[in-house]
C-alpha cells in the first residue's frame, strides 16, 4: 500500500509541474538545463518520465497484479520510454526551428512605403514586406520623401535603411 501511494505522489507532482511549466511558460527557467549540447531542455524531460513511472507502477500493481519488483521494473521501463519519447519529441521541434536570424541586409531591393516623411539629414520611418512580415525600420534618403510614398531600400548602414523613391533607385549611378 505504500509503494502505491508513492506511485500516486511520484503521478500527480510528475504531471502537476509538467502541466503548470507547459500552461505558464518558462516559470522553471531557474532549473532549466540541456540535455549535452543537444538544446533540448531537461525539465519536461524529466517530469514526463517521473509521471510515466507513478503511472507505470500503478499499471504493474493494479493492472497486471505484480509485486513490489515487478512493479518497479515496469515504472521504471514506462518511465524510460516516456522520458525517452518526450526527449524525441522536443528534437524533432528543435529541428523544425529556423536558425536563419533576421538581417538587414537582406532587405537591400525589397520595395517598402514611408510612414514617416524623410529626407536628407532627417531619419524617418519606412515599412516593409519581407519574409511574410511586414516590419516598420528608420530610414534616411538622399531626397525628401513624403509619408505614403513607395520607396526601395538601397543600402543599410548599422539599424537604418537608405531608401530612394523607385524611379531615383532604377537609375543607374544612383
Amino acid at each position: 500500500m505504500a509503494l502505491e501511494a508513492v506511485y500516486w505522489v511520484t503521478l500527480g507532482v510528475g504531471l502537476g509541474i509538467l502541466a503548470i511549466s507547459l500552461l505558464l511558460g518558462d516559470i522553471f527557467d531557474f532549473f532549466d538545463v540541456d540535455i549535452g549540447d543537444t538544446g533540448l531542455p531537461i525539465i519536461p524531460v524529466f517530469f514526463a518520465a517521473m509521471s510515466a513511472f507513478g503511472a507505470g507502477g500503478l499499471l504493474g500493481i493494479e493492472l497486471f497484479g505484480l509485486g513490489t519488483r515487478g512493479s518497479v521494473v515496469t515504472g521504471l521501463g514506462v518511465g524510460l520510454g516516456a522520458g525517452a519519447l518526450t526527449a524525441l519529441l522536443f528534437a524533432a521541434l528543435r529541428r523544425q526551428e529556423t536558425h536563419e536570424g533576421f538581417e538587414l541586409s537582406h532587405m537591400i531591393g525589397e520595395r517598402g512605403m514611408c510612414t514617416l516623411s524623410l529626407g536628407p539629414g532627417r531619419v524617418g520611418k519606412v515599412s516593409v514586406h519581407h519574409a511574410g512580415m511586414t516590419r516598420s525600420f528608420p530610414a534616411t534618403s538622399d531626397e525628401t520623401i513624403g509619408a505614403g510614398e513607395e520607396v526601395v531600400v538601397r543600402d543599410v548602414v548599422g539599424e537604418t535603411m537608405r531608401v530612394a523613391r523607385p524611379e531615383t533607385a532604377d537609375t543607374p549611378g544612383s
